[in-house]
């Protein structure tokens, strides 16, 4: 099976991987290797002037660099201001994770980090009017509605904090330009994970990962808790375009 463009590697001299949140971030980055320098994003992240040009990618995808308009359309961002001149020669991909698990992983993360008792970081992650304090059930229906709010707004900080927005922010902007065109040459099924990395990784001349060398790393936390059918029929108008993704635009043809 496969769907959307075929990977085309012909003129391609480097990569650029875009990191949509809760997306196996973790394990994508330590199976690039070599192939995608990493920055320095959590003790003293640097900006896109003190950096060199190979690392701007990895500046790129961290949440705490501001972007002003851009903030969720970080395709654009790349192709106008960081690779003006070489945007087509890098290989551009993505994943796509299924929009409802994406949504249940995002909301385990941010509300395990809710509650002090759980891991203690709410004052520095979350805002205080974003409370999770009842059912799961309950806690979800609250999670849906603030990324409502957070689609209304025109603030990237307003109502509940850059974090909480570049977490639950939809793939589609980001990969797309003003008139909705992708600007991905490939966008992968998160699934296919291990075979669209090593496709990557040969197609610059690296040798493929062995099966049992592939890293699993920072899974969710289980709640246990399954959306009700109104939730997900919510999920799925909230993350309309990312479901179009999914389901019809991946690349899957690794025979």
């Amino acid at each position: 099976m496969s769907s959307g463009p075929a990977p085309d590697f012909s003129g391609k001299t480097s990569i650029f991987w875009l990191h949509i949140k809760k997306s196996a971030g973790l394990s994508t980055r330590k199976m690039l290797g070599d192939l995608y320098p990493q920055t320095d994003r959590n003790k003293m992240p640097t900006g896109f002037l003190q950096a060199p040009k190979a690392e701007y990618n990895d500046i790129l995808n961290n949440f705490r660099v501001l972007l002003g308009p851009y903030q969720f359309k970080r395709c654009q961002f790349a192709q106008k201001y960081l690779y003006p001149d070489d945007f087509e020669t890098r290989f551009r991909f993505a994943f796509s994770r299924d929009p409802l698990a994406r949504c249940m992983s995002q909301f385990r993360y941010l509300w395990a980090r809710s509650d002090p008792a759980r891991l203690g970081a709410k004052t520095s992650l979350m805002t205080d009017r974003l409370v999770f304090d009842g059912t799961p059930e309950q806690d979800f229906d609250r999670f849906l509605a603030a990324i409502e709010e957070c689609r209304a707004s025109t603030s990237n900080i307003k109502p509940y904090g850059l974090h909480f927005q570049t977490h639950v922010a939809a793939m589609a902007d980001d990969i797309t330009d003003d008139q909705g065109k992708s600007l991905m040459d490939a966008v992968f099924r998160l699934e296919d994970l291990f075979a669209a990395i090593n496709m990557v990784r040969v197609g610059f001349g690296h040798a493929p990962i062995a099966p049992d060398a592939a890293p699993h790393l920072n899974r969710s936390r289980d709640t246990g808790f399954q959306p009700t059918p109104a939730q997900r029929t919510k999920v799925r108008a909230l993350f309309a375009a990312d479901y179009e993704i999914y389901e019809g635009k991946c690349w899957r043809d690794f025979s």
